[in-house]
């Protein structure tokens, strides 16, 4: 259900123990403080933020998702995504689904 990026971002709550996060998102649990960070399912997104009480349900136990940060809040969650952007922009000097992606599964920029 979860791939887990190398470059996993983290709030400092989360930092303090990822495993137990990650242990809990992929429990199947309903938690009431943990958000997951994720590239899109969609073609109009550059990043998902999902509840994991969103992953009780069979639509999302039947998909894999690449899990690029983890949060213990959404207002932590939406902090992430904007250091996120802060750092795909500074390698990339543009911000889209793409970048996201490359980012997140160590595609280099290339200079043509």
């Amino acid at each position: 259900m979860f791939e887990w990026s190398g470059k996993l971002y983290m709030d400092d709550k989360v930092r303090k123990n990822p495993a137990k996060y990650k242990k809990l998102a992929e429990s199947g649990k309903l938690l009431r403080h943990c958000y997951l960070i994720t590239l899109p399912m969609n073609e109009k997104n550059c990043m998902d933020i999902y509840s994991t009480r969103e992953f009780w349900f069979q639509y999302y136990q039947k998909r894999t998702l690449k899990v690029i940060g983890i949060a213990s809040s959404r207002d932590s969650a939406e902090e992430l995504i904007c250091e996120m952007v802060r750092d795909i922009y500074a390698v990339y000097r543009d911000i889209g689904k793409k970048e996201v992606s490359d980012y997140f599964s160590g595609v280099t920029k290339t200079t043509a």
